[in-house]
């Protein structure tokens, strides 16, 4: 005897919001470091959000099926206005400098979303698109110097900020940084 129509629709919501799932948490995890995965993860748990409403209002009748409609949209609607606001404030910052190598390139940033002197970054960057990666080599501190050089030395970078120079190792495959520095006080090694 075939499944009724209603049970093969929530079979696969059910099967679609697993697999949606499972990226997103993909998508935290990062493991190559990819330079919009916060993006994947944000779109990714808006979809979630809305197969989960799905699955329930297909799987509901009458005013239950309502009341999950009116919590999913709200739901969606929070989501959207968190989205927005992680937006707003993950800028990044400007790019002040960059340092090409082939493929990967090292780049000062100047920011400070809540900061009110700049402060300063620095990235690695390998490839292009969707699927860029970018790891943190160097993070500054409010009211630190700017970065005065950086380079790179095979599978390492070297950073120099002020008086002081730092040197990290960097996995070619997942832009992995080993170690990624941040000084406890400004201008301190």
């Amino acid at each position: 005897m075939p499944l009724p129509r209603r049970a093969v629709a929530v079979i696969v919501l059910v099967a679609l919001t697993a697999v949606v799932g499972v990226l997103a948490a993909l998508s935290l995890l990062d493991p190559f470091h990819l330079r919009h995965a916060r993006w994947y993860s944000l779109g990714l748990v808006g979809l979630a959000i809305v197969l989960g409403t799905a699955v329930f209002a297909v799987a509901l009748r009458g005013g239950l099926r309502g009341f999950v409609l009116g919590v999913g949209v709200a739901a969606l609607a929070a989501w959207g206005v968190l989205t927005w606001f992680v937006a707003g404030i993950a800028s990044g910052g400007a790019e002040v400098r960059t340092v090409v190598d082939g493929d990967r390139r090292l780049v000062v940033l100047r920011g400070g979303a809540f900061a009110a002197d700049p402060v300063y970054s620095v990235v690695v960057r390998s490839g292009a698109g969707p699927f860029e990666q970018q790891s943190v080599v160097y993070q500054g501190r409010a009211d630190g110097p700017e970065v005065t050089d950086l380079r790179f030395s095979g599978e390492a970078v070297l950073v120099q900020v002020g008086r002081c120079g730092y040197r990290s190792e960097i996995d070619p495959l997942t832009l992995e940084v080993r170690p990624v520095h941040v000084p406890l006080l400004a201008g301190a090694c």
